[in-house]
């Protein structure tokens, strides 16, 4: 509660004064690189009126004009958009379909669901089984073999509908890498690798196609098995060929390092009588029996 006995320019005069000594106390807490060169720090009364109001002023100096912070908030970075890969969503949006990482692609292609085909009301028009003529078809064999089968037909004959991998269609009916990738006559099922998702996807084979195409590659399951027992003849072969030559030349090893330890552990040299040549002073022996020639000093 003010004094009464304070008059209204008493009172004036010492907000003013307080205002003052408030700005002169923020003036100095700031660093000294904000604060002018020429300006120097009051002490107080009206040097210290005269310091805030130099302040307020380039204060009001530094401040952004309203145009320039309109300016500042309408820059924005240019983004340049491909309008190809932009669908027009008939609602107002366009809609940009974004490039997933090949790691993210794949468990998003993996995610997705493969529908049943739709039922036609008119029960001739829908695919049917070609061994029960059931129309309950696997969607699965029918996309990628364009084989119609049901369900329980597939898991009843496994010798026609069974699924073979790419490793067992080149061992077990001999056929060849080259020959695996031709789609036309051999079409595949590809799958996420079992072992890890980051390998090569599965290739799997139908039975039924595999075994038709090796008949008519080889003429007939008969001439396959011939076949079959010729290269595995052939790789008996080489494995004893090669085991033979390892095992002759281990033996040559053997011999040659025994003998020439039995010589060197039975032959003691028979040294004869020992002959001096003068001129270099020397003395030389020899074996009777192999000839080996020793040569020493005398002291």
């Amino acid at each position: 509660m003010s004094d009464p006995q304070l008059s209204q320019a008493d009172l004036a005069r010492i907000v003013q004064e307080n205002r003052a000594a408030a700005k002169q106390r923020i003036e100095q807490s700031r660093p000294a690189l904000d604060r002018a060169p020429d300006q120097p720090v009051g002490s107080g009364g009206g040097a210290g009126a005269e310091n805030g109001a130099n302040a307020s002023a380039n204060a009001d100096a530094s401040k952004p004009s309203a145009f320039q912070r309109k300016k500042r908030a309408i820059d924005l970075t240019y983004c340049e958009y491909n309008l190809s890969t932009m669908k027009d969503t008939k609602g107002g949006f366009l809609y940009e379909e974004q490039s997933l990482p090949d790691s993210k692609k794949q468990k998003h292609e993996d995610k997705q669901v493969t529908y049943d085909p739709p039922i036609d009301l008119i029960m001739s028009n829908n695919p049917q089984c070609e061994t029960c003529n059931s129309i309950d078809i696997d969607p699965h064999y029918l996309q990628h073999f364009k084989v119609c089968v049901c369900r329980s037909c597939k898991d009843k004959h496994p010798e026609k509908y069974s699924l073979l991998t790419k490793t067992e269609a080149r061992e077990d009916y001999l056929l060849t890498d080259s020959e695996l990738r031709d789609t036309t006559a051999l079409p595949n099922w590809e799958r996420p690798n079992p072992h890890k998702s980051t390998y090569s996807k599965m290739l799997l084979y139908l039975r039924q196609q595999v075994e038709a195409f090796a008949w008519k590659k080889w003429g007939s399951p008969e001439e396959l098995d011939a076949e079959y027992q010729r290269r595995e003849d052939e790789k008996k072969g080489r494995k004893e060929k090669k085991f033979k030559a390892k095992m002759s030349e281990l033996r040559r090893k053997t011999r040659t390092s025994t003998w020439t330890r039995k010589v060197d552990d039975e032959h003691a040299h028979e040294f004869g009588e020992s002959v001096h040549d003068p001129a270099k002073d020397e003395y030389t022996q020899i074996c009777r029996t192999c000839g080996f020639v020793s040569t020493y000093e005398a002291f």
